[in-house]
């Protein structure tokens, strides 16, 4: 549970830097995907798209990756303040 707070704490204080992490870390995921593909035999091109079907857009996973921090109303108020 204090994990979970000092996640979500940092979340919303370094925002830049869980964003970047969040990136890499979702880049990886689909490289891997691909990678899995390349070995069972696909072409680059097919494999790539393949892994692209497979998760979806990545804009969409990241905001559902916001969304299950569960701090995004905070964000989004201290958004209406400004």
């Amino acid at each position: 549970m204090l994990s979970d707070l000092r996640y979500r704490l940092r979340s919303l204080f370094q925002r830049e830097t869980v964003e970047r992490e969040l990136d890499a870390e979702l880049r990886a995921h689909l490289e891997r995907q691909i990678e899995s593909y390349t070995r069972a035999g696909l072409g680059p091109d097919e494999a790539q798209r393949r892994a692209r079907l497979l998760f979806g857009g990545l804009d969409q996973i990241k905001e559902e990756c916001r969304d299950a921090r569960g701090i995004s109303w905070i964000e989004t108020t201290a958004q209406d303040v400004r």
